[in-house]
């Protein structure tokens, strides 16, 4: 697959909080992606396995607002960026 310097960011904001999910809007915030940029990414980037999402287990009625989508960067994922900051002469962040 084909990795955009959107998709690169993207993976890098997933990458550099491996352990703790993060929500669509967030990672707008982190990568200054606009939404319309950003959600076809994070479906691409499901689909080829490289991140995992889920619903937050809440209640939006006690929160007072929806549910968030969470994403989270697989071992796929972190092969996929490690390799492409390879060729780019770069290396991931442990």
């Amino acid at each position: 697959m084909r990795l955009s310097h959107s998709g690169l960011r993207v993976l890098k904001s997933c990458a550099d909080r491996p352990r703790q999910p993060l929500y669509g809007y967030e990672l707008m915030q982190m990568t200054s992606l606009a939404s319309g940029t950003l959600y076809p990414i994070l479906m691409r980037f499901e689909q080829a396995g490289w991140l995992e999402s889920s619903w937050e287990a809440v209640d939006p009625s006690e929160e007072g607002r929806p549910r968030r989508r969470l994403y989270r960067i697989t071992a796929a994922g972190s092969f996929a960026l490690a390799h492409y900051l390879g060729t780019l002469g770069l290396e991931a962040a442990a």
